[in-house]
């Protein structure tokens, strides 16, 4: 398998079922994580393979046409996306300020020139679907200079029905921006409370009680099946950003060492189902010390899971 791609690899890649769902985590991280030369990348390589059906390949190019249309600066054509490559993330404080100094004078000079620009943001995040661009309206937001946007986005969490990532993105953004305080809003029937500045900003930020699963799953998958402890952590995180705030949520954060154990045994069986790995429920089970005193928080753990990210 090619390293990188070129327009030699048309055709010579096939995206199977369910690698849509690897890549889409791939290149939201990349925008959470304002990688966005990288995102671009990426999504010229996906654009020249063979398997996913025209409406994702239209979302695909459609994010394509934004992104190197908003950051043109970010564009490295010499810089390809490489097959397997896991990024962290990180970044030099010095590139960090780099990347909000450029995010901000863009905002500025469009603001400059369309007075109306900020609002055309907000209202963006009130239509269509939950997609990738809504996350660089967010990035954008996150550095305007003004006041105004704070209100806003506190007022759209409180009035409008959101997807819940981003509800969850939101709040991020509230934080990057040094809001604190309280804020609520309806998660379907359930009213959400929650405080601006206790907002994770990464998986490591969560509560210990809330990441203890996902370290149970990479201890028992990463060296048996290292694709599986990935995709289970990227998953997890995706989870969690869904449900934070929740009842569910809570009861997680509040669960004791077993019952972690758990939610383990559940987030491995989804997870290898989806990656058609051959791994009998018993033998989930048996990894992760499933008896019958812990069948209920499984199953319950199963359901949630499969609820949430099947988007119900």
């Amino acid at each position: 398998m090619p390293e990188e791609h070129s327009p030699s690899t048309k055709n010579k890649v096939v995206l199977f079922p369910k690698t849509h769902d690897f890549y889409q985590i791939e290149l939201t991280r990349m925008l959470e994580t304002e990688r966005y030369g990288e995102a671009i990348s990426l999504l010229r390589f996906l654009l020249q393979c063979d398997g996913e059906d025209s409406q994702i390949r239209a979302e695909w190019h459609a994010l394509l046409q934004w992104l190197t249309s908003a950051f043109p600066e970010a564009e490295r054509p010499e810089e390809g996306w490489q097959f397997g490559a896991v990024h962290t993330g990180e970044t030099t404080s010095a590139e960090d300020e780099t990347e909000q100094d450029m995010l901000r004078r863009q905002f500025q000079e469009k603001v400059h020139v369309d007075e109306h620009y900020m609002e055309r943001l907000l209202t963006s995040l009130t239509e269509g679907d939950m997609d990738d661009r809504k996350l660089l309206v967010l990035e954008q937001l996150a550095v305007a200079d003004d006041a105004r946007v704070d209100d806003a986005l506190m007022l759209l969490l409180k009035e409008r029905e959101l997807h819940p990532l981003l509800q969850f993105s939101i709040l991020q953004t509230l934080k990057r921006r040094g809001v604190e305080g309280e804020v609520g809003f309806m998660r379907g029937q359930e009213i959400i409370v929650a405080e601006v500045e206790a907002t994770p900003l990464e998986l490591s930020s969560f509560p210990s009680a809330a990441i203890a699963p996902i370290d149970r799953v990479n201890d028992a998958a990463s060296v048996r099946e290292p694709s599986l402890a990935y995709f289970a952590q990227e998953m997890w995180h995706q989870y969690l950003k869904l449900i934070y705030g929740t009842e569910i949520y809570r009861r997680l954060c509040e669960g004791e060492e077993l019952e972690a154990d758990a939610w383990a045994a559940a987030l491995h069986r989804i997870v290898a189902r989806l990656l058609h790995l051959e791994e009998e429920e018993f033998e989930v089970k048996t990894i992760y010390g499933i008896t019958d005193n812990l069948r209920i928080i499984y199953e319950r753990a199963l359901r949630s899971l499969t609820r949430s990210l099947s988007g119900e």
